[in-house]
C-alpha cells in the first residue's frame, strides 16, 4: 500500500516550509491514534492539551524524518514514534530520582483541604503536631548554635549577631551548618 498523495503533499509542505496548517491537518487525521494512546499511558498532570502538544511535536519531527521517495506508510511511522515518545515520558516520570516529585503531596491537602491559619504578621502558623518535639531540638543547640539558627531563619541579622557574639561571619556560617546537621539527625 503506497503513500496517500494528499498526505504526501502535507508532509512535503511541513518538510519544506514548516507549514503549520499542513501539520495541523496531519495531527487531525491521526486524532483517533492519539486518543487511543492517551488511554494507554498515564502521565501525571497530562491533560488533553498536553497530549495534543506532544502529538504536534512528534508529528513535526516525524515529517522531517520521513523519506517521501520511499513507498512506505507515514501513519505507521508516526504511530511508532508517538508510542515510543510516550513510553519515554512514562519512563522519565517513573525514574527513581523523580520519585519524590511523583509521590509528593501538598501540605494543604494533608490538612484536609484547609488553608493554613495566619498570625497577625501574615506568616503561616503551623499546627503543633508537626513540630511537637521542636523544643527538644532547640534544647540540643548550644547558645552559639541557637543564635546561628536565628540567623538561618532570618530572625536575626548576620552583622548584629557577629558583633554580639564576637565572631566572624565564617564562624557563624559554620554554626549554621552545625544546626543543619543536628536538624537532619533530629528528623531521622
Amino acid at each position: 500500500m503506497g503513500v496517500n498523495q494528499a498526505e504526501l503533499a502535507l508532509i512535503t509542505a511541513v518538510q519544506q516550509t514548516g507549514d503549520s496548517e499542513a501539520l495541523e491537518a496531519l495531527v487531525t487525521k491521526y486524532q483517533p491514534m492519539i486518543q487511543n494512546a492517551s488511554h494507554q499511558y498515564y502521565l501525571r498532570f497530562f491533560g488533553p492539551d498536553e497530549w495534543q502538544q506532544e502529538a504536534r511535536i512528534v508529528c513535526y519531527q516525524t515529517c522531517l524524518l520521513f523519506c517521501t521517495q520511499h513507498d512506505c506508510q507515514f501513519g505507521a511511522f508516526f504511530k511508532l514514534r508517538f508510542h515510543n515518545h510516550m513510553r519515554s515520558l512514562v519512563r522519565r516520570e517513573l525514574a527513581l530520582k523523580r520519585r519524590a516529585d511523583v509521590e509528593s503531596i501538598s501540605y494543604d491537602s494533608k490538612l484536609g483541604e484547609e488553608s493554613l491559619p495566619y498570625d497577625w504578621q501574615g506568616q503561616g502558623v503551623f499546627p503543633e503536631i508537626i513540630f511537637w518535639d521542636f523544643a527538644h531540638y532547640l534544647d540540643t543547640l548550644s547558645y552559639f548554635e541557637l543564635q546561628a539558627f536565628r540567623v538561618a531563619v532570618h530572625e536575626a541579622e548576620v552583622d548584629a549577631t557577629c558583633q554580639r557574639l564576637g565572631c566572624t561571619p565564617q564562624q557563624l556560617e559554620r554554626g549554621i551548618e552545625r544546626c543543619r546537621i543536628k536538624l537532619k539527625r533530629f528528623l531521622i
